[in-house]
Protein backbone atom coordinates (compact mmCIF):
# COMPACT_ATOMS: atom_id res chain seq x y z
CA UNK A 1 0.00 0.00 0.00
CA UNK A 2 1.56 3.52 -0.91
CA UNK A 3 1.48 6.38 1.62
CA UNK A 4 0.49 9.69 1.65
CA UNK A 5 1.36 12.26 4.29
CA UNK A 6 -0.94 15.19 5.05
CA UNK A 7 1.96 18.18 5.98
CA UNK A 8 1.81 21.58 7.50
CA UNK A 9 4.96 23.06 8.43
CA UNK A 10 5.31 22.45 11.55
CA UNK A 11 5.44 18.53 10.82
CA UNK A 12 7.58 18.88 7.71
CA UNK A 13 10.64 17.54 9.58
CA UNK A 14 9.17 14.39 11.22
CA UNK A 15 7.20 14.01 7.57
CA UNK A 16 10.12 13.91 5.82
CA UNK A 17 12.37 11.33 8.20
CA UNK A 18 9.18 9.01 8.17
CA UNK A 19 9.27 9.12 4.37
CA UNK A 20 12.84 8.14 4.35
CA UNK A 21 12.28 5.08 7.30
CA UNK A 22 9.59 4.12 4.58
CA UNK A 23 11.91 4.10 1.78
CA UNK A 24 15.00 2.41 3.56
CA UNK A 25 12.97 -0.69 5.82
CA UNK A 26 9.97 -1.05 3.21
CA UNK A 27 7.77 0.05 6.30
CA UNK A 28 3.98 0.59 5.18
CA UNK A 29 2.27 3.33 6.77
CA UNK A 30 -0.98 3.28 6.99
CA UNK A 31 -2.44 6.77 7.09
CA UNK A 32 -6.17 5.89 6.02
CA UNK A 33 -7.51 7.51 10.01
CA UNK A 34 -5.68 10.92 8.94
CA UNK A 35 -8.01 13.65 9.26
CA UNK A 36 -8.11 16.79 6.68
CA UNK A 37 -4.99 19.21 7.21
CA UNK A 38 -6.78 21.40 8.72
CA UNK A 39 -7.28 19.21 11.78
CA UNK A 40 -3.36 18.27 11.58
CA UNK A 41 -2.55 15.10 12.53
CA UNK A 42 -4.86 13.28 14.73
CA UNK A 43 -2.97 10.40 15.34
CA UNK A 44 0.99 11.18 16.19
CA UNK A 45 3.02 8.27 14.52
CA UNK A 46 5.19 6.61 16.96
CA UNK A 47 8.47 5.13 16.39
CA UNK A 48 10.11 2.26 17.92
CA UNK A 49 13.39 2.50 16.82
CA UNK A 50 14.58 -0.96 18.24
CA UNK A 51 12.06 -2.80 16.07
CA UNK A 52 10.96 -0.49 13.64
CA UNK A 53 7.59 -0.64 14.07
CA UNK A 54 4.96 2.05 13.62
CA UNK A 55 2.17 2.21 15.99
CA UNK A 56 -0.82 5.44 15.65
CA UNK A 57 -1.78 6.17 19.21
CA UNK A 58 -4.58 9.22 19.60
CA UNK A 59 -3.24 12.55 20.95
CA UNK A 60 -6.04 13.38 22.21
CA UNK A 61 -5.68 9.94 24.39
CA UNK A 62 -2.49 10.94 26.65
CA UNK A 63 -3.66 11.56 29.85
CA UNK A 64 -3.65 14.76 31.29
CA UNK A 65 -3.53 13.77 34.89
CA UNK A 66 -0.20 15.55 36.16
CA UNK A 67 -0.35 14.25 39.21
CA UNK A 68 -1.25 11.01 41.26
CA UNK A 69 -2.24 11.46 44.66
CA UNK A 70 -2.26 9.15 47.49
CA UNK A 71 -3.43 9.33 50.83
CA UNK A 72 -6.18 8.09 53.13
CA UNK A 73 -10.30 8.63 52.54
CA UNK A 74 -11.72 9.70 55.99
CA UNK A 75 -14.99 10.92 57.73
CA UNK A 76 -14.45 13.69 59.92
CA UNK A 77 -16.85 14.03 62.82
CA UNK A 78 -16.05 17.53 64.40
CA UNK A 79 -18.22 19.23 67.59
CA UNK A 80 -16.83 21.95 69.77
CA UNK A 81 -18.66 20.82 73.09
CA UNK A 82 -19.95 22.64 76.29
CA UNK A 83 -19.40 19.49 78.04
CA UNK A 84 -15.90 18.49 78.42
CA UNK A 85 -17.22 14.83 80.54
CA UNK A 86 -18.14 13.68 77.58
CA UNK A 87 -14.38 12.06 77.05
CA UNK A 88 -13.75 10.83 79.93
CA UNK A 89 -17.18 9.35 80.20
CA UNK A 90 -15.71 6.93 77.66
CA UNK A 91 -12.32 6.84 79.47
CA UNK A 92 -10.73 8.92 76.71
CA UNK A 93 -8.90 12.19 77.74
CA UNK A 94 -8.37 15.96 76.06
CA UNK A 95 -4.69 16.96 73.89
CA UNK A 96 -4.56 13.83 73.01
CA UNK A 97 -3.95 12.76 68.97
CA UNK A 98 -3.97 9.12 68.73
CA UNK A 99 -4.21 7.74 64.96
CA UNK A 100 -4.90 4.01 65.93
CA UNK A 101 -8.24 4.40 68.25
CA UNK A 102 -10.85 1.50 68.07
CA UNK A 103 -13.86 1.98 66.04
CA UNK A 104 -16.09 1.12 68.67
CA UNK A 105 -15.01 4.32 70.64
CA UNK A 106 -16.12 6.59 67.77
CA UNK A 107 -19.49 4.99 67.83
CA UNK A 108 -19.72 5.29 71.27
CA UNK A 109 -18.37 9.17 71.68
CA UNK A 110 -20.49 10.32 68.48
CA UNK A 111 -23.59 8.72 70.22
CA UNK A 112 -22.99 10.85 73.22
CA UNK A 113 -22.73 14.30 71.38
CA UNK A 114 -26.29 16.21 70.42
CA UNK A 115 -26.90 15.79 66.84
CA UNK A 116 -26.75 19.30 66.57
CA UNK A 117 -23.67 20.10 67.65
CA UNK A 118 -22.01 17.52 65.10
CA UNK A 119 -20.29 17.90 62.15
CA UNK A 120 -19.56 15.69 59.68
CA UNK A 121 -17.30 16.38 56.87
CA UNK A 122 -14.83 15.12 54.12
CA UNK A 123 -10.96 14.77 55.88
CA UNK A 124 -7.32 14.33 54.78
CA UNK A 125 -4.33 16.45 53.77
CA UNK A 126 -3.85 14.34 50.71
CA UNK A 127 -7.62 14.94 49.45
CA UNK A 128 -7.45 18.40 50.05
CA UNK A 129 -4.02 18.58 47.80
CA UNK A 130 -5.93 17.38 44.94
CA UNK A 131 -9.10 19.78 45.79
CA UNK A 132 -6.27 22.82 45.64
CA UNK A 133 -4.73 21.42 42.69
CA UNK A 134 -7.51 21.24 40.60
CA UNK A 135 -8.74 24.62 41.99
CA UNK A 136 -5.21 25.91 40.41
CA UNK A 137 -5.75 24.44 36.90
CA UNK A 138 -3.64 21.40 37.37
CA UNK A 139 -5.16 18.30 36.62
CA UNK A 140 -4.78 15.18 39.63
CA UNK A 141 -6.15 12.64 40.66
CA UNK A 142 -7.08 10.83 43.94
CA UNK A 143 -6.57 7.28 45.00
CA UNK A 144 -7.76 5.59 47.81
CA UNK A 145 -10.23 3.31 49.91
CA UNK A 146 -13.47 2.92 51.71
CA UNK A 147 -15.61 0.56 52.79
CA UNK A 148 -19.37 -0.63 51.82
CA UNK A 149 -20.82 1.16 54.48
CA UNK A 150 -22.92 4.20 56.16
CA UNK A 151 -20.14 6.12 56.14
CA UNK A 152 -19.06 5.31 52.49
CA UNK A 153 -22.54 6.62 51.67
CA UNK A 154 -22.18 10.09 53.32
CA UNK A 155 -19.02 10.39 51.61
CA UNK A 156 -20.60 9.92 48.24
CA UNK A 157 -23.47 12.59 49.66
CA UNK A 158 -20.87 15.06 50.31
CA UNK A 159 -19.33 14.24 47.11
CA UNK A 160 -22.90 15.08 45.19
CA UNK A 161 -23.36 18.31 48.01
CA UNK A 162 -20.09 20.12 46.55
CA UNK A 163 -20.59 19.14 43.51
CA UNK A 164 -16.88 17.59 42.97
CA UNK A 165 -16.13 16.12 39.92
CA UNK A 166 -15.93 12.16 41.16
CA UNK A 167 -14.20 11.15 37.84
CA UNK A 168 -11.15 12.50 39.40
CA UNK A 169 -11.37 9.85 42.43
CA UNK A 170 -10.53 6.40 42.34
CA UNK A 171 -11.64 4.71 45.62
CA UNK A 172 -11.43 0.82 45.58
CA UNK A 173 -14.43 -0.88 47.71
CA UNK A 174 -13.23 -2.85 50.73
CA UNK A 175 -15.88 -5.14 51.45
CA UNK A 176 -16.50 -5.74 55.77
CA UNK A 177 -14.09 -3.19 56.71
CA UNK A 178 -15.01 0.28 57.45
CA UNK A 179 -14.73 3.51 56.07
CA UNK A 180 -12.34 5.74 57.80
CA UNK A 181 -13.31 7.98 60.89
CA UNK A 182 -12.22 10.58 62.88
CA UNK A 183 -12.99 12.44 65.80
CA UNK A 184 -12.08 16.13 66.09
CA UNK A 185 -13.43 17.05 69.43
CA UNK A 186 -12.60 20.70 71.48
CA UNK A 187 -13.25 22.53 74.48
CA UNK A 188 -12.31 25.88 75.27
CA UNK A 189 -8.10 25.63 74.47
CA UNK A 190 -8.38 21.97 75.05
CA UNK A 191 -8.58 19.39 72.20
CA UNK A 192 -8.69 15.50 70.95
CA UNK A 193 -8.53 14.19 67.92
CA UNK A 194 -8.69 10.50 67.53
CA UNK A 195 -8.56 8.58 64.04
CA UNK A 196 -9.12 5.11 62.66
CA UNK A 197 -7.74 5.16 58.61
CA UNK A 198 -10.18 1.90 58.17
CA UNK A 199 -10.96 0.49 54.94
CA UNK A 200 -8.02 3.06 53.23
CA UNK A 201 -5.20 0.61 55.31
CA UNK A 202 -6.19 -1.90 52.49
CA UNK A 203 -5.85 -0.29 49.15
CA UNK A 204 -4.54 -2.92 47.27
CA UNK A 205 -1.76 -3.34 44.37
CA UNK A 206 -4.31 -5.45 42.11
CA UNK A 207 -6.73 -2.55 41.87
CA UNK A 208 -3.98 -0.14 41.32
CA UNK A 209 -2.74 -2.08 38.56
CA UNK A 210 -6.36 -2.57 37.28
CA UNK A 211 -7.36 1.36 37.05
CA UNK A 212 -3.46 1.62 35.60
CA UNK A 213 -4.46 -0.62 32.56
CA UNK A 214 -7.87 0.24 31.90
CA UNK A 215 -7.78 0.88 28.54
CA UNK A 216 -10.76 3.12 28.73
CA UNK A 217 -9.70 6.05 31.00
CA UNK A 218 -6.21 6.99 30.27
CA UNK A 219 -4.24 7.88 33.28
CA UNK A 220 -0.17 7.39 33.43
CA UNK A 221 1.17 9.76 31.36
CA UNK A 222 4.02 9.08 28.59
CA UNK A 223 7.77 8.63 30.30
CA UNK A 224 8.39 11.52 28.31
CA UNK A 225 5.53 13.50 29.85
CA UNK A 226 6.05 14.75 33.42
CA UNK A 227 3.88 13.42 35.63
CA UNK A 228 4.44 13.32 39.73
CA UNK A 229 3.05 10.89 42.36
CA UNK A 230 2.31 12.33 45.81
CA UNK A 231 2.36 9.88 48.44
CA UNK A 232 1.31 11.21 52.18
CA UNK A 233 3.10 9.63 54.82
CA UNK A 234 0.18 8.90 56.28
CA UNK A 235 -1.16 6.79 53.38
CA UNK A 236 2.46 4.06 54.36
CA UNK A 237 1.38 1.96 57.26
CA UNK A 238 0.43 -1.44 55.45
CA UNK A 239 0.55 -0.34 52.25
CA UNK A 240 4.19 -0.90 52.09
CA UNK A 241 3.76 -3.38 48.94
CA UNK A 242 1.63 -0.59 46.83
CA UNK A 243 4.21 2.24 47.45
CA UNK A 244 6.93 -0.37 46.02
CA UNK A 245 5.02 -1.48 43.41
CA UNK A 246 4.80 2.69 42.58
CA UNK A 247 8.47 2.67 42.37
CA UNK A 248 9.44 -0.67 40.15
CA UNK A 249 6.54 -0.39 37.94
CA UNK A 250 6.18 3.44 37.03
CA UNK A 251 8.91 5.75 38.47
CA UNK A 252 10.95 6.14 35.10
CA UNK A 253 11.25 8.83 32.76
CA UNK A 254 9.66 11.93 33.54
CA UNK A 255 7.62 10.80 36.17
CA UNK A 256 8.35 11.11 39.91
CA UNK A 257 8.14 10.50 43.25
CA UNK A 258 6.92 13.29 45.83
CA UNK A 259 6.87 12.28 49.16
CA UNK A 260 5.29 13.88 52.50
CA UNK A 261 6.26 12.44 55.85
CA UNK A 262 3.32 13.94 57.05
CA UNK A 263 4.15 12.92 61.03
CA UNK A 264 6.60 12.19 63.35
CA UNK A 265 4.47 8.99 64.22
CA UNK A 266 5.14 7.85 60.57
CA UNK A 267 8.93 8.27 60.15
CA UNK A 268 9.39 7.18 63.78
CA UNK A 269 7.31 3.78 63.19
CA UNK A 270 8.31 3.22 59.22
CA UNK A 271 11.34 4.86 58.90
CA UNK A 272 13.17 2.07 56.40
CA UNK A 273 10.39 2.32 54.05
CA UNK A 274 10.07 6.16 54.00
CA UNK A 275 14.21 6.30 53.90
CA UNK A 276 13.67 3.52 50.48
CA UNK A 277 11.18 5.86 49.04
CA UNK A 278 13.01 8.87 49.77
CA UNK A 279 16.37 7.37 47.88
CA UNK A 280 13.62 7.60 44.97
CA UNK A 281 11.78 10.60 45.47
CA UNK A 282 12.53 13.84 43.80
CA UNK A 283 10.54 15.82 46.20
CA UNK A 284 10.16 15.11 50.17
CA UNK A 285 8.53 17.63 51.97
CA UNK A 286 7.98 17.83 55.73
CA UNK A 287 7.98 20.08 58.80
CA UNK A 288 11.17 20.44 61.16
CA UNK A 289 9.92 17.82 63.74
CA UNK A 290 9.12 15.36 61.04
CA UNK A 291 12.74 15.79 59.60
CA UNK A 292 14.35 15.80 63.05
CA UNK A 293 12.85 12.56 63.73
CA UNK A 294 14.22 11.57 60.59
CA UNK A 295 17.47 12.49 60.86
CA UNK A 296 17.27 10.85 64.72
CA UNK A 297 16.67 7.62 63.18
CA UNK A 298 18.89 7.73 60.09
CA UNK A 299 21.68 9.08 62.52
CA UNK A 300 22.10 12.42 61.65
CA UNK A 301 23.04 15.36 63.98
CA UNK A 302 21.07 17.49 61.35
CA UNK A 303 19.10 17.98 58.19
CA UNK A 304 22.32 18.99 56.40
CA UNK A 305 24.19 15.57 57.46
CA UNK A 306 21.41 13.39 56.54
CA UNK A 307 20.78 15.19 53.12
CA UNK A 308 24.77 14.47 52.24
CA UNK A 309 24.30 11.15 53.33
CA UNK A 310 21.11 10.42 50.95
CA UNK A 311 22.66 12.68 48.17
CA UNK A 312 25.60 10.39 47.88
CA UNK A 313 23.89 6.75 46.70
CA UNK A 314 21.27 8.89 44.81
CA UNK A 315 21.98 9.13 40.86
CA UNK A 316 19.20 11.44 40.36
CA UNK A 317 18.43 14.48 42.30
CA UNK A 318 16.76 15.59 45.08
CA UNK A 319 14.33 18.39 46.80
CA UNK A 320 14.38 18.33 50.40
CA UNK A 321 11.38 21.36 51.68
CA UNK A 322 11.24 21.39 55.13
CA UNK A 323 8.58 23.87 57.06
CA UNK A 324 10.57 25.41 59.88
CA UNK A 325 7.46 27.58 61.16
CA UNK A 326 8.32 31.11 62.06
CA UNK A 327 11.61 30.33 60.75
CA UNK A 328 10.72 30.13 57.52
CA UNK A 329 11.35 27.30 54.75
CA UNK A 330 14.47 25.88 54.23
CA UNK A 331 15.48 24.05 50.80
CA UNK A 332 17.99 21.87 50.47
CA UNK A 333 18.90 20.39 47.16
CA UNK A 334 20.94 19.76 44.15
CA UNK A 335 18.32 20.08 41.41
CA UNK A 336 19.54 22.30 38.64
CA UNK A 337 16.60 21.70 35.99
CA UNK A 338 14.46 18.81 35.03
CA UNK A 339 16.57 16.35 32.91
CA UNK A 340 19.79 17.45 34.20
CA UNK A 341 22.36 15.97 36.66
CA UNK A 342 22.63 16.31 39.88
CA UNK A 343 24.53 19.64 41.21
CA UNK A 344 26.17 20.17 44.58
CA UNK A 345 23.83 20.58 47.66
CA UNK A 346 22.42 24.16 47.90
CA UNK A 347 20.94 24.85 51.58
CA UNK A 348 18.56 28.12 51.41
CA UNK A 349 16.38 29.78 53.60
CA UNK A 350 13.03 31.57 53.08
CA UNK A 351 11.22 33.59 55.32
CA UNK A 352 7.76 33.06 54.93
CA UNK A 353 5.16 36.01 55.70
CA UNK A 354 2.23 35.30 58.09
CA UNK A 355 -1.14 34.77 57.56
CA UNK A 356 -2.87 37.82 57.30
CA UNK A 357 -6.25 36.38 56.42
CA UNK A 358 -6.78 33.81 59.37
CA UNK A 359 -4.58 33.94 62.58
CA UNK A 360 -4.97 29.85 62.74
CA UNK A 361 -4.28 27.60 59.99
CA UNK A 362 -4.45 24.36 60.82
CA UNK A 363 -1.49 23.14 60.09
CA UNK A 364 -2.73 19.93 57.91
CA UNK A 365 -4.46 22.51 55.50
CA UNK A 366 -1.69 24.90 55.55
CA UNK A 367 0.34 21.53 54.60
CA UNK A 368 -2.37 20.98 51.55
CA UNK A 369 -2.26 24.44 50.41
CA UNK A 370 1.78 24.56 49.99
CA UNK A 371 2.01 21.71 48.72
CA UNK A 372 -0.11 22.04 46.23
CA UNK A 373 0.93 25.56 45.58
CA UNK A 374 4.54 24.34 44.81
CA UNK A 375 4.10 21.39 42.77
CA UNK A 376 1.49 23.54 40.58
CA UNK A 377 4.17 26.25 39.82
CA UNK A 378 7.15 23.52 39.51
CA UNK A 379 4.81 21.78 36.59
CA UNK A 380 4.99 25.13 34.98
CA UNK A 381 8.60 25.48 34.94
CA UNK A 382 8.99 27.85 38.00
CA UNK A 383 12.36 28.43 39.86
CA UNK A 384 11.93 26.06 43.06
CA UNK A 385 12.57 29.59 45.06
CA UNK A 386 9.38 30.57 43.05
CA UNK A 387 7.83 27.58 43.64
CA UNK A 388 8.52 28.30 47.42
CA UNK A 389 6.76 31.80 47.22
CA UNK A 390 3.59 29.63 45.46
CA UNK A 391 3.02 27.59 48.10
CA UNK A 392 3.20 30.13 50.95
CA UNK A 393 1.09 32.22 48.78
CA UNK A 394 -1.81 29.67 48.90
CA UNK A 395 -0.68 28.30 52.26
CA UNK A 396 -1.41 31.43 54.00
CA UNK A 397 -4.66 31.87 51.60
CA UNK A 398 -6.15 28.80 53.89
CA UNK A 399 -7.57 27.48 50.53
CA UNK A 400 -10.96 26.56 51.15
CA UNK A 401 -11.52 22.76 50.05
CA UNK A 402 -14.83 24.21 47.52
CA UNK A 403 -13.88 28.15 47.02
CA UNK A 404 -13.28 28.66 43.22
CA UNK A 405 -10.25 30.79 42.27
CA UNK A 406 -9.99 33.06 39.39
CA UNK A 407 -7.60 32.12 36.88
CA UNK A 408 -5.36 35.63 37.37
CA UNK A 409 -4.86 33.75 40.71
CA UNK A 410 -2.98 30.75 39.72
CA UNK A 411 0.04 32.30 39.78
CA UNK A 412 0.78 35.30 42.19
Amino acid sequence: MGSRFIIKSKYTYLASHLHLLYQRNHVKLYTSNLKPANFYWEYLLIMDLSCSNLACIKARETSTIKILVFGNLILNYKANLDDPNVLERHRQSWNKFDTEKHLNTFSDITSDISYNDLKVELCGSALHTVRVLRQLGTEAMFFSACGDDQESRIISNLLKKEDIDRSYLRIQTVDNVPTGRRISLSYNQSKALYTNCGASTLFSVNYLKFVMDDKDSSILRPQNRAQIFYIEGLFIPKREAVTTFIVRSYIQGRRYIALNLSSENVVRQNFDHLLYLASHALFVFGNFAEFKVFCDCWGASSTRELAEGIVKNKETPIIFVINKGTDGIELISNYFREGCAPGPLTFQTFNVPPSTDQEDIAAETYDACFVAGFLHAWLQKRELSHCIRVGCHYANKALKPFNRLDSKEATP
